[in-house]
């Protein structure tokens, strides 16, 4: 009895993560094929007043290259302003941006540093746009993306907008690659549906009425922007042929991004747990698949441990349970192999991620972190 319910579990795990991982994207692409989402635009109109939001702190090493960026944009001069919150810098952040002296560009200096999310609440406030651009300052935008999204804004059942992303870093992981493209693409599909979840900070495009402000004690300020429409009905798509540009970093701080990404995930979900309820429908079932089943994956991962530990005397879960201590063993080998090893680290990169995940549950439950603090850099996008 004990050997059924022990094989039962761990391919119950098992089969929930090829799920998330293969069947969910699968039946996100059948689905956009046989009911994809219709555009329905109205009536075109003058462009749109926008507003660009953006809170900084000490980037005195990137903001150059991201002023240039905004004011290169493909876009009406007169309809955009460009709204940017210094949140106590202490570098040269603020003289950089001053010293461009563009009449589209308003600096809001802090005195008293209250984190990243506090400071986007105090911009949405100031902003005067019909929609918000809500970016950060590691990420550059290609000039022609912002029109690209606004066309999507013309379907008013359409909320939020993001584009595709793209991360660079010849030191970043290889295998981090690979997960952006998963998640690149799933996200695509989603938007299909107009469900997308899970938008990005890069450039996070929302219809003035839903860029209010959120709780101060946000983590993921791009994730509550993006789905609070659903409550309301409204959609949430992506706009593939936009892109935004940002950087990938080293497995140590990518470790710190994630545990902060899954504290976020928790939080979230601790306040729009409704959103599973089958009343919103596909948008339900999205965030189930997606974001919900993430979260459990590094639980299920110690299902499939622990199970192959207790049935160790049967020959398969003999050598599965040998393949995950040999690969758990070798994850720290990450911080020092080089060249084609490290690239050939795949799977040990996906424990590590998934360890961060449950350093992200114990800081959340924990209660660090009272606002939302940046991922240092080790790179600078140009």
């Amino acid at each position: 009895m004990l050997n059924t319910v022990m094989t039962a579990l761990f391919w119950a795990a098992f089969g929930i993560m090829l799920y998330h991982w293969v069947a969910f994207p699968m039946t996100l692409w059948l689905w956009g094929k046989v009911s994809p989402r219709r555009y329905g635009p109205g009536p075109r109109s003058e462009p749109s007043k926008v507003s660009v939001v953006m809170a900084v702190f000490n980037e005195e090493r990137i903001i150059a290259g991201k002023m240039k960026n905004l004011l290169a944009m493909d876009y009406p001069a007169d309809k955009i302003e460009i709204l940017i919150g210094s949140d106590s810098s202490t570098d040269r952040t603020d003289e950089i941006i001053s010293s461009f002296g563009d009449p589209r560009v308003r600096l809001i200096h802090y005195d008293e540093q209250a984190g990243k999310t506090v400071v986007q609440n105090r911009l949405l406030v100031e902003a005067k746009g019909d929609v918000v651009l809500c970016t950060d300052a590691d990420s550059l935008l290609t000039s022609e993306s912002l029109g690209l999204m606004l066309e999507q804004m013309r379907d008013p059942r359409v909320a939020v907008v993001n584009p595709k992303y793209r991360r660079v870093n010849r030191d970043g992981s290889a295998a981090e690659s690979l997960y952006d493209r998963w998640e690149t693409k799933v996200k695509e599909l989603e938007g299909r549906l107009g469900a997308m979840v899970g938008c990005n900070a890069y450039a996070n495009l929302i219809r003035r009425e839903f860029a209010t402000p959120i709780p101060d004690d946000t983590n993921l300020d791009d994730f509550v922007l993006g789905i609070r429409p659903f409550r309301s009905g409204y959609d949430v798509v992506t706009e593939p042929r936009a892109l935004v540009v940002t950087q990938a970093e080293a497995e140590m701080l990518e470790f710190r991004r994630k545990a902060r990404i899954n504290r976020g995930n928790l939080q979230v979900l601790t306040r729009f747990a409704d959103l599973l309820l089958p009343k919103y429908g596909v948008k339900a079932w999205v965030y189930l698949s997606h974001k919900v089943v993430r979260m459990l994956i590094p639980f299920l991962l110690l299902i499939m441990l622990m199970t192959s530990a207790l049935e160790v005397s049967r020959p398969f879960f003999t050598v599965v349970f040998a393949l995950q201590v040999a690969l758990l063993a070798s994850t720290p080998m990450l911080f020092v192999a080089k060249g084609r090893w490290r690239r050939l680290m795949f799977p040990q990169y996906y424990y590590l991620m998934n360890i961060a995940l449950l350093v992200g549950c114990w800081q959340f439950f924990a209660g660090h972190e009272k606002y939302w603090k940046k991922t240092p850099r080790s790179h600078v996008i140009q």
